[in-house]
């Protein structure tokens, strides 16, 4: 019985395995920031984005699942969004270990404030967040370093995906 029902579900597996993967991630993020108080600075927020934009791809590649090529182009394009997500992973890697510098945000407050005591009100409201700095680690690699290699098997992931799974 379970070997007929397999093919049937078979090009769906990635999508699925996909959406639920992109959504543990942002749910971890969520709960680090929200429940360890662990803040995030704008590069850890950059990292969440390819996250963000496979959860509306694989729920896209689902709902073309009856179109094969259509779903695993959706697929290999998940796959062009996680090589992006690793890129940024390691260029915050790089940041952290002071091989180059961040971007001007990381650190800074961005104002619009049209007075000196708009800014002021504003710098003692916001934390100020450093990219450089290290807040979490797990036996010495940090948050960064983990998500450039879970970004990177999730790129080599949907680039075997379609061929393997999801060929009619």
């Amino acid at each position: 019985m379970l070997k007929l029902l397999r093919p049937h579900y078979m090009p769906a597996f990635a999508p699925i395995i996909l959406f639920l993967v992109s959504v543990g991630s942002i749910g971890f993020a969520l709960y680090a920031q929200y429940v360890q108080k662990l803040l995030p600075c704008i590069l850890c927020l950059y990292q969440r984005k390819p996250f963000y934009i496979v959860i509306g791809l694989s729920v896209l590649a689902l709902l073309l699942i009856r179109f094969p090529k259509a779903a695993r182009a959706i697929v290999y394009l998940c796959g062009l969004t996680f090589a992006v997500g690793t890129g940024i992973a390691i260029y915050h890697v790089g940041v952290q270990e002071l091989w180059w510098q961040g971007p001007a945000m990381c650190g800074g407050v961005q104002s619009g404030a049209s007075s000196l005591a708009e800014l002021k009100a504003q710098l003692l409201a916001q934390p100020i967040i450093r990219c450089d700095k290290i807040d979490w680690t797990l036996f010495g690699i940090t948050m960064p370093t983990v998500n450039v290699f879970f970004s990177a098997a999730l790129t080599v992931f949907c680039l075997i995906a379609p061929s393997r799974w999801m060929k009619k």
